[in-house]
């Protein structure tokens, strides 16, 4: 009997040890990991054709993280399918750090509810690393319609219900589920007319062949400063640094309003969480510098930095928030 117990408690200890020796090399590997990372070049996957916004963005922030981080950072553009060719190849890459991509409210939040097949979860397939940046939407209308803010927009499109059209980019377009959220939100009857781009719907507006539209902050303000169309309120909750005259959604009426592009860097999940905070203090870092902010001011954009855990929430919120706007509108990819 005490053989046995002897027996026992030797095994025991040897199993203590063997669990102390695992924590002790985990915890090593995190910090190797940590201290090592990066020893090669990082691709920055952009889900979107070269030119772009998000291309431009990319090739911005990795000039400028690649300083600190000692390491090339590598631009790969693999656009198609509303984004999610790209997006996909990153989630279902290594997660070791060294496949990031630069995505979007538009492939994490409206690419999901538009198509009946997604490759990718857009919240269990990626680790979080940071907010890059925002760009402000601005609701503008003929300068010949009667009115004068979001309140007189709601009150004459109440007054007839589907006489007011909107311009947009295209079914699922940040445009086109900026004007079906205040629809929804005023309780107003709105209708859409698609283009190929949201520039080619501005002749139109400027005529009154089409009410309004929205569109960037970027590509509006020329137009508000001609004076060839009114411009009434930007969509995030902030007001816009480029027209700070300018109410938001919110501040015009509509409390809670918030549609805006943002765009942010993920990693594949299971990244190890050494690595993402190392990430995430470099991208931070790089954005909070001023020639960063005056290069994405160029843009159009702003920069809006933060912990993976905040980005983690505003895909969640928008999640949601574009899902019941896609069902309410019966929304579908073109």
């Amino acid at each position: 009997m005490k053989t046995i117990r002897r027996m026992e408690a030797r095994a025991g200890r040897a199993a203590l040890c063997s669990i102390g020796v695992t924590c002790l090399a985990a915890a090593s590997g995190s910090a190797v990991a940590s201290n090592e990372y990066p020893v090669r070049p990082i691709r920055m996957v952009v889900p979107f054709a070269a030119g772009g916004v998000s291309d431009i963005t990319a090739r911005v922030l990795v000039a400028k993280m690649q300083e600190s981080l000692g390491q090339r950072l590598v631009v790969d553009n693999r656009g198609g399918a509303g984004g999610m060719i790209g997006t996909d190849i990153v989630a279902k890459a290594a997660p070791d750090g060294y496949t990031l991509v630069l995505a979007s409210n538009g492939t994490h939040a409206v690419v999901p509810h538009l198509y009946k097949k997604v490759p990718y979860d857009p919240v269990k397939d990626f680790a979080p690393i940071g907010m890059v940046s925002i760009s402000p939407q601005v609701l503008g209308v003929n300068k010949d319609l009667p009115v004068k803010s979001v309140k007189d927009l709601i009150a004459l499109a109440k007054a007839k219900p589907g006489a007011l059209t909107y311009g947009s980019s295209g079914n699922g377009s940040t445009g086109h589920i900026s004007a079906e959220m205040l629809g929804a939100m005023a309780g107003i009857q709105l209708t859409h007319v698609p283009y190929k781009s949201a520039s080619a719907a501005y002749p139109d507006v400027f005529a009154g062949r089409v009410a309004l539209v929205f569109d960037s902050a970027y590509s509006m303000s020329q137009h508000i400063k001609s004076d060839r169309l009114r411009a009434l309120a930007v969509t995030t909750p902030k007001r816009a640094a480029s027209l700070p005259d300018l109410p938001t959604m919110s501040e015009a009426g509509l409390p809670g309003y918030s549609m805006a592009l943002w765009i942010a860097v993920f990693a594949p999940a299971s990244t190890p969480a050494a690595i993402v905070a190392r990430l995430n203090k470099e991208m931070n870092r790089a954005l909070s510098t001023p020639d960063m902010r005056e290069q994405m001011a160029q843009q159009g954009a702003e920069v809006v930095y933060g912990t993976p855990a905040e980005l983690l929430a505003a895909v969640k919120g928008d999640l949601k928030r574009v899902g019941e706007i896609v069902k309410a509108a019966n929304i579908e990819a073109q």
